[in-house]
């Protein structure tokens, strides 16, 4: 529909333009210049006809030449054939078998061989329409415009000589020597070569093999740049790019894109969506730096019990047998048997059978990944190591070495001492000490010769070499390439059943691991896991385990009780997923935990255990913790709940952070995708209740008096810690985020 809009407005302008020369344009004969041979005669009508042979003619700027031509003079037209040509200033020659001209109208109808010659761009058709007077050419029998280097074919064609505009239509195809352009409608400019689509256009490159799809933008041939504006896509491989503006640079390799970016990696299984986005061909690296988010797929199986009905049939027959385990037995023979309707068969009609779904459904949920700048990039796995250990030595100086200043106090004014190189005296007292003893040469001491491999000897232990080393880096080897992404600042992860914040985030695809670093802290029912440094690992798009080093800490409560923590703490924490839900945790290195028994009828807290050890196993079920046991020797204390202080609740480095657990997608996704909703107003009496308290005054209240209970210092916490009774344990308020299982 735009497109024929876009042509109508063309054509209109054409046609207006063309009326408007038309009637400016003063009328003008058409003047015979030389000839070989001239026989003329007249009409019954009294009108003059030539035969003119080798004939030259000129109207205005125009010199028109033909082997030989029949001029009607007094119409001020003629016809002309062979080697026919329409010649203007220096630069636009015309050539032809045929022309009809009229000078009247200055239209100029060529057929058969027909070429325009216009500087550097030659256009070639069999039928071409031309005004002398507005420079216009058409042709609609199909044509082709070849410059240096570039062809480019269509159905229907206009040519501007005066701006050299060349106007595409229908089936266009351009050949560039690093790409082919299809498309529907285009305008070219044979100086600027500079190709504009007016919709949809797909630019197919010849060397990297990949494909810009555009449905308005340009595209110039010198510079090889492309600008599109109008549902633009780039794709190269398993990758695309997408955005409402989209720039592209073949030469340089760099693309960026602005507004609804869309960045996709199908071999990777990574999308990325943000609001600008820029990639770099020669190391595939992408950065979305506006709004970005990006989406990880993870399966489980859906545990939701089905059932299907099924009517028996000549292909599926229930036996007798199987009625309790509703099993389907096939026939043995598989032609059909007609059997003979008895009354009872007309009146009644057989049950359906109720079967199990032998099918395991997959369950499918998204992980979002959002973060201030999301960079993402192909690297090889040799790549990845020199990343990690750079990383490494960043994180783990070496303390042995100490700088000391030059000085304690800088100097106002900096001197530079030349240094003196002490002079070597002893050449003056040779042999003081009398001459040096001859050092014994020694014997060189002979070695078993080694036994000599055999060619299957060497293969094999080549084989057990590289099975070695694939097996150390999961199968990998050195040239495996893999998508990386990397998450800077106010990184957040939302899961349906997990939750994550950090400053930073890494993701690699060789392994599936989201590494979290800086105050990181996960959440995932009604658990909290912080650490300095948190990895959390996906298998076959599942949550496998995750670990916590150094210093990881737990917190869990009870879905009906928020005053009372669940703590474990140590060294390492090392936790494994099943079905996507902590089944278990293993805290080693000055492991502590802090558990609360309850009452089995009343659910509520009675006893408190505390207890050290290297080596403790917590097992989980439904969010809660079902089984603590210490692998190693331990120390146990369990006391009631009333004999416990305050100070004994909690672990060191304890810290509970509810409101920074994001509490569903929207709250993690940029503020422009997200759906706006409109407020209701609220009802009226409501709002005079609002504006009577707003005018009446206020009264002073006298201050209440709070008793504090000692709260020992563990870790910065961003909810209050205050009662109203010495009693009443720490007074954190409850986690409204924490889903009920």
């Amino acid at each position: 529909m735009v497109n024929k809009y876009v042509l109508s407005l063309f054509l209109l302008l054409f046609v207006t333009a063309v009326v408007a020369q038309r009637a400016s344009v003063k009328k003008t004969k058409i003047d015979l210049v030389q000839s070989v041979k001239d026989h003329s005669v007249k009409t019954p009508d009294g009108k003059l006809i030539s035969t003119v042979y080798k004939g030259v003619f000129r109207q205005d700027y125009s010199t028109l030449t033909a082997d030989s031509t029949i001029f009607y003079r007094d119409e001020n037209r003629f016809e002309a054939f062979g080697h026919v040509n329409i010649n203007q200033g220096d630069t636009l020659n015309i050539f032809a078998d045929k022309l009809d001209y009229n000078g009247n109208t200055k239209i100029a109808i060529l057929t058969d061989n027909v070429k325009l010659v216009d500087k550097d761009a030659t256009l070639t058709t069999n039928h071409l329409t031309y005004n002398t007077a507005t420079r216009i050419g058409t042709y609609t029998g199909g044509g082709k415009l070849v410059n240096p280097d570039i062809t480019q074919v269509s159905k229907t064609g206009y040519y501007f000589a005066n701006t050299h505009d060349a106007y595409f239509r229908y089936d266009v195809v351009t050949t560039t020597p690093d790409a082919i352009i299809k498309t529907d409608t285009m305008r070219y400019n044979s100086e600027t070569r500079i190709n504009y689509f007016y919709g949809p256009t797909h630019i197919y490159g010849k060397k990297d093999k990949d494909t810009l799809y555009t449905e308005n933008g340009t595209y110039n041939s010198k510079t090889e740049q492309a600008l599109f504006g109008k549902n633009n896509l780039y794709t190269q491989g398993s990758k695309t790019l997408k955005g409402d503006s989209l720039f592209y640079d073949r030469l340089k390799g760099y693309g960026l894109a602005t507004r609804n970016v869309v960045f996709n990696d199908n071999e990777q299984k990574v999308t990325i969506h943000g609001h600008k986005g820029e990639y770099f061909k020669a190391d595939e690296r992408a950065i979305i730096t506006i709004n970005p988010y990006m989406v990880f797929v993870t399966e489980e199986k859906d545990t939701t019990k089905t059932s299907a009905l099924i009517k028996p049939d000549s292909i599926a027959i229930k036996t007798p047998a199987d009625s309790a385990t509703t099993k389907l037995v096939p026939p043995k023979n598989t032609t059909p048997v007609i059997a003979k309707k008895t009354p009872a068969d007309t009146k009644t009609t057989p049950a359906p059978v109720l079967i199990a779904n032998t099918a395991e459904p997959i369950k499918r949920d998204s992980l979002f990944m959002v973060a201030d700048t999301l960079e993402t990039r192909i690297v090889t796995l040799k790549q990845l190591k020199e990343m990690k250990f750079e990383q490494w030595l960043a994180n783990n100086k070496d303390t042995s070495i100490k700088i000391t200043p030059p000085y304690k106090k800088p100097p106002k004014v900096l001197t530079i001492k030349r240094p003196k190189m002490p002079v070597d005296s002893s050449i003056y007292h040779r042999d003081i000490f009398g001459k040096p003893k001859a050092v014994a040469a020694n014997k060189p001491v002979s070695k078993p010769a080694a036994p000599k491999l055999t060619a299957k000897d060497s293969l094999i232990m080549k084989q057990k070499a590289d099975s070695l080393e694939l097996k150390k880096n999961n199968g990998l080897s050195d040239t495996s390439r893999f998508r990386i992404v990397s998450a800077f600042r106010h990184a957040k992860l939302y899961k349906s059943d997990l939750q994550a914040v950090a400053d930073s985030m890494f993701y690699s695809s060789s392994d599936s691991t989201i590494r979290s670093y800086k105050n990181p802290m996960i959440w995932t029912q009604g658990s909290q896991l912080s650490g300095d440094t948190i990895h959390l690992q996906m298998k076959n798009k599942k949550l496998d385990n995750i670990d916590l080093f150094p210093s990881g800490f737990i917190v869990n409560i009870e879905k009906t009780d928020s005053l009372h923590f669940n703590q474990g703490a140590g060294n390492k924490i090392h936790g494994e997923f099943k079905d996507n839900k902590i089944s278990s945790l293993l805290i080693t290195g000055n492991a502590e935990t802090v558990y609360y028994m309850r009452d089995s009828v009343t659910n509520e807290a009675t006893d408190m255990t505390r207890t050290m050890s290297g080596l403790i196993r917590a097992n989980f079920k439904n969010g809660k913790i079902k089984l603590v046991s210490f692998v190693q020797s331990a120390a146990t204390t369990s006391l009631p709940l009333k004999d416990v202080k305050e100070e004994d609740k909690i672990l060191k480095g304890f810290i509970w952070k509810p409101k920074d657990r994001p509490a569903s997608k929207e709250a993690i996704l940029p503020p422009l995708l997200k759906s706006t909703k409109i407020k209701a107003s609220p009802p009226k009496s409501e709002a005079n209740n609002k504006s009577a308290s707003k005018a009446a005054p206020k009264k002073a209240v006298p201050a209440k008096s709070t008793k504090t209970s000692p709260i020992p210092k563990t870790g910065k916490d961003t909810i209050a810690r205050s009662s109203t009774a010495i009693k009443q344990p720490v007074a954190i308020k409850k986690d409204s985020t924490v889903k009920k299982q």
